[in-house]
């Protein structure tokens, strides 16, 4: 499972979501990604999937939430609980 965050420098709720799924990524395989929507990468993955907000998390290139949730809410989210 390939997990992307988009993520901005002047988001200031980006941080935790990264913590979050970094932790997750911790108790689930996953290949983590963190992507800022300011270089190239992250803005054609805004662009595709016409994403407006940050954080958001895309999972195997299909965006699946934005914002930042708790870590009991992300593992559910990936199957786990």
């Amino acid at each position: 499972m390939k997990v992307q965050i988009l993520v901005s420098k002047w988001c200031p709720v980006c941080p935790q979501a990264e913590k979050v799924w970094k932790e997750a990524s911790e108790k689930v395989p996953m290949e983590l990604q963190v992507l800022d929507v300011a270089d190239r990468e992250g803005r054609e993955i805004v662009s595709n999937l016409r994403i407006k907000t940050v954080p958001a998390i895309v999972v195997d290139g299909a965006l699946k939430t934005v914002g930042a949730q708790p870590l009991g809410e992300v593992l559910k989210m990936l199957g786990n609980q």
